[in-house]
């Protein structure tokens, strides 16, 4: 406000020396002039006092706002932070009469503990003592009773020695009688020793920790098989054409549910439905041996075949004459174990013609250029080399299909057996696969591609070798009802 009032007078003093400076009589124009400037200066600055009286207004009454919402907070502040001590305080209250509780406490118990420690320190020392003090009489009592034993031991070995004396006196007496007798014993007890051996040897069939067929080795072998078969089948790639309607139709004949598609091939499905192929084609191609019945070709179906006569023949003999003997019985094991063990060692191996030149066994050189075949029928490797590696898996795989699961499983007692599961519920313990354990109740068997093999399997003390390798599929409702229809 002074500011304006100020900024008049200037004004006023301008226009007071503006007229000094002119004559002492200015015109009338002059004054007009002046007059008129004076009016719109006075305008402008009574327009701004205006404004800056209402802004003025406006801040005084926005401060008392402010001074009463300052005012407000203090009061709330202060009245909150009375609050928060009176909270403060109780539960300080509340703290200390719980520490004091807990004081209490902990100096009853650790008054107890004390107290505790202090018996348990005197029972111990009660009980040093007494044990020193049984452990006293104790070596007292032993001393006693060595010096009593050796006394008592000393008059038995005078006693002893005497009647030894006069036995060997009345043994002189009698002559050399008794020697000849003595050294008569001796040689039928090594006679008796020596037919126990023999006939323990005729009646043992369990087979030793180095015999190529004990259950241990045998199991290695098939897992070696297995990995042979996969290695054969291959993972199906890189550079590899599936023929997906070939395997469709594959897994069709399997009554497979899982879906394949040429935008989805799902290859470790089929890479399984390829690998039970082979084992039933290689099955199939068996009954084509009689085929290869010339030379040494046959050998093995002659073996076989005696072996399998001599056996009954044995049984037959077993039972229509009269003897209480084990090597009888015991032999139909023993004869079954050395020829089909001899069978699964030298089998299908290669033959050694008359000119001393060796060869690959002519079944199995027939039975791996089929499966070589059958085989390309459904996946074609496109890579020459890599082809003929494959190929050439083909004969010792054919080799040890047979050796073991013809002729090996035989060897063990009782007999191994294999079995292939067709659409069953998931059985970790007799299968394996792949599969989260939260699942197994909703799968099923899609298809078994290695058997479970083991003794006695469908009783209650059966012995697993192997389990059964299979893919599962899940159970959807339409399976199940077919499944109960055809129940």
């Amino acid at each position: 406000m002074n500011f304006y009032r100020n900024k008049h007078q200037k004004i006023k003093h301008n226009v007071r020396n503006n007229q000094a400076e002119d004559d002492e009589y200015p015109s009338q124009s002059s004054l007009n002039d002046y007059s008129d400037v004076y009016k719109q200066e006075l305008t402008k600055c009574e327009k701004e006092l205006s404004e800056i009286t209402v802004k003025f207004n406006k801040m005084k009454e926005n401060n008392y706002e402010l001074e009463v919402k300052v005012q407000k907070l203090e009061d709330d502040l202060l009245q909150e932070r009375k609050k928060n001590n009176f909270i403060i305080e109780k539960e300080k209250q509340e703290l200390d009469s719980k520490l004091k509780i807990l004081e209490e406490n902990y100096q009853r118990y650790n008054n107890q503990l004390i107290d505790r420690y202090n018996e348990l320190e005197s029972a111990k020392q009660n009980m040093e003592r007494d044990m020193e003090n049984n452990i006293k009489n104790l070596e007292q009592q032993l001393r006693d009773q060595r010096i009593k034993f050796q006394q008592e031991f000393k008059q038995a070995h005078e006693k002893y020695k005497k009647n030894i004396n006069n036995i060997r006196q009345k043994l002189d007496e009698k002559g050399n009688g008794l020697r000849d007798l003595e050294d008569k014993n001796a040689r039928l007890k090594e006679e008796a020793s020596k037919y126990q051996s023999a006939l323990g040897v005729a009646t043992n069939i369990f087979l030793s920790d180095g015999d190529l067929n004990h259950s241990v080795k045998l199991k290695n072998d098939i897992l070696k098989l297995q990995t042979t078969l996969d290695n054969y089948v291959t993972h199906l790639k890189p550079n590899m054409n599936i023929n997906i309607k070939k395997v469709q139709e594959l897994a069709q004949e399997y009554g497979c549910l899982n879906e394949i598609t040429a935008n989805n091939p799902n290859k470790i499905f089929i890479k399984a439905i390829l690998q039970r192929k082979v084992l039933d084609s290689i099955c199939e191609f068996s009954h084509e041996f009689f085929k290869f019945q010339c030379g040494n070709s046959k050998l093995e179906s002659d073996v076989e075949s005696k072996a399998t006569e001599l056996l009954e023949l044995i049984k037959l003999f077993l039972t229509t004459r009269a003897g209480t003997d084990e090597v009888t019985g015991a032999s139909i094991i023993k004869i079954r174990q050395q020829v089909y063990g001899i069978l699964g060692n030298r089998g299908f191996n290669n033959i050694i013609d008359n000119d001393g030149n060796m060869r690959m066994h002519d079944f199995i050189a027939h039975v791996s250029n089929e499966l070589n075949k059958m085989m390309n029928n459904y996946r074609k490797i496109n890579d020459l080399n890599r082809k003929k590696q494959v190929d050439a898996m083909a004969p010792k795989l054919i080799q040890d299909i047979f050796k073991l699961l013809w002729f090996r499983i035989n060897v063990q007692e009782p007999k191994l057996e294999c079995e292939f599961f067709e659409n069953d519920m998931i059985n970790p313990n007799l299968m394996k696969g792949a599969w989260n354990d939260d699942e197994i109740d909703k799968l099923r068997v899609d298809i078994c591609y290695f058997p479970l093999i083991g003794t006695k399997l469908n009783s209650s003390d059966a012995k697993i070798y192997t389990l059964a390798k299979v893919f599962p599929r899940y159970i959807s409702a339409s399976s199940e009802a077919n499944e109960k229809v055809y129940e």
